[in-house]
C-alpha cells in the first residue's frame, strides 16, 4: 500500500500546533493518508461552531473526483465545507441520522483515489468510484473520537484521501463544540456554564435537593419514576459519551410502582406540569418532543407547569423529598444564542 505518512504527520503538527494548549491537551489527530503524490494537501481543520456532519458529498465516475462535508449547526442551517478536487463526475450524496457519525474509510487507489466508501457508527455507504485501483485501504479513527473532516491531497481528482478528527467533546479556542452522537453538546461541552433551577411546585416537608453534579460527557437518557397516590421517588439516568449508563441519585421514598420514561437520542426534557398539594400527586414530563403519560394520583389543590427558558434543557430534578415527593422543580442549563446548550459542563 502507498501510505503517506509524513503528510499525516504534518496535517498532526498543524492540528496541534494551529490550537491553543487547551485544545492540545485533549489530542485531535489525523490519520494516514492513503494514494497518490499528486495535487495539493488539504485538511477540514476549523468546522462551524457547534456543529456536527450531516452530509458527505462525493463527485465521481471512473474515480473519486471531489469530497465535501456539510455541517449541521444547531439552528437546524447547514454550512458547506470546502470543497477538495475537481468539479468532474457525477454527484452523489450520502446523509447522516441524527445519532449517526463517520469512523472511518475504505476503497481502493493507485496514482488517485479510485473507489470510497464511508464508514459510520451504524453501516458502511454504497462504494462511490470505480472499480481501478492498485491497492485496497481501511481507515479507522480511534475510539472515542469524532471525525471533523477530510486530510488528503487534490487537484483535478482526489489523489489520496484520509481523515481528521477530535474527541467526542472538545472545546476549541472560540469555545466552539464538536457535536456528539446525540447531535447535541451534552453537560460538559461548556465548563463554564451554570446549572440553574426553576421555582418548584408543591409542600415544605421532606430535604431539599438538586441534581447538579452531571456526569461529564454525559445526556439525560431515561427519567425512572415510583408513583402510586403520589409522587414516591425519582431518578435522572445519564448516557456517558462511550454508551453506558449512570444512575444519579434517588429522590424520594421506597413506595410506589416503579415506571421508566426513555429520551430519544435527539430528545431532551423542557418542562414538567402537574397537580401538587403539601406534596406532589401527579406528574407529567415535557420534552422537545411529546408529553408523557400522566403518573401518580388524581389528588392535588392545584395545577401547576413548569417551563425552562427559551433554549434550555433540564439536566436533573430540584425540589424536597422525604417518603415522597413534597415539591419538584427542574435543573437545567441554558445554551447562549447561536450556540447550543449542554447540560451542566
Amino acid at each position: 500500500m502507498r501510505r503517506l505518512p509524513l503528510l499525516g504527520l504534518m496535517i498532526l503538527c498543524v492540528l496541534l500546533l494551529g490550537w491553543n494548549t487547551p485544545m492540545r491537551a485533549q489530542q485531535p489527530g489525523a490519520t494516514e493518508l492513503y494514494g497518490g503524490l499528486g495535487g495539493s494537501p488539504f485538511a477540514d481543520l476549523n468546522p462551524p461552531d457547534a456543529s456536527r456532519i450531516v452530509e458527505v458529498r462525493i463527485r465521481s465516475g471512473e474515480m473519486v473526483d471531489s469530497v465535501q462535508v456539510v455541517y449541521g449547526l444547531i439552528n437546524g442551517r447547514t454550512v458547506l465545507g470546502p470543497q477538495h478536487g475537481g468539479s468532474g463526475g457525477g454527484l452523489n450524496s450520502f446523509r447522516l441520522d441524527i445519532d449517526e457519525h463517520i469512523i472511518g474509510l475504505a476503497g481502493r487507489y493507485g496514482r488517485n483515489l479510485d473507489s470510497l466508501r464511508i464508514i459510520t457508527n451504524k453501516r458502511t455507504s454504497q462504494t462511490f468510484g470505480g472499480r481501478g485501483g492498485t491497492s485496497d485501504f481501511r481507515i479507522d479513527v480511534p475510539s472515542g473520537y469524532l471525525v471533523i473532516g477530510f486530510a488528503g491531497r487534490s487537484g483535478v481528482y482526489v489523489d489520496a484521501i484520509g481523515l481528521t478528527y477530535a474527541p467526542l467533546y472538545y472545546t476549541s479556542p472560540n469555545r466552539s463544540v464538536v457535536i456528539p452522537t446525540t447531535a447535541y453538546p451534552t453537560p460538559d461541552a461548556f465548563p463554564s456554564t451554570q446549572v440553574a433551577q426553576t421555582n418548584l411546585a408543591g409542600g415544605n416537608g421532606g430535604s431539599a435537593f438538586a441534581d447538579q453534579d452531571v456526569p461529564s460527557g454525559a445526556r439525560l437518557s431515561e427519567i425512572r419514576i415510583w408513583s402510586g397516590d403520589g409522587i414516591d421517588a425519582l431518578q435522572a439516568v445519564y448516557q456517558l459519551a462511550d454508551g453506558s449508563q449512570q444512575q444519579g441519585a434517588r429522590r424520594g421514598g421506597s413506595g410506589g410502582n416503579a415506571f421508566v420514561l426513555r429520551l430519544d437520542a435527539d430528545e431532551y426534557l423542557i418542562g414538567i406540569s402537574g397537580r401538587a398539594g403539601q406534596r406532589v400527586d401527579s406528574l407529567r414530563f415535557v420534552t422537545n418532543k411529546r408529553t408523557s403519560l400522566t403518573f401518580g394520583g388524581r389528588g392535588g389543590d392545584n395545577d401547576f407547569r413548569i417551563d425552562l427558558p427559551r433554549g434550555s434543557r433540564a439536566v436533573g430534578f430540584a425540589g424536597r423529598a422525604g417518603n415522597m415527593i413534597d415539591a419538584i422543580g427542574l435543573t437545567y442549563v441554558t445554551y447562549p444564542s447561536g450556540r447550543r446548550v449542554p447540560v451542566s459542563r
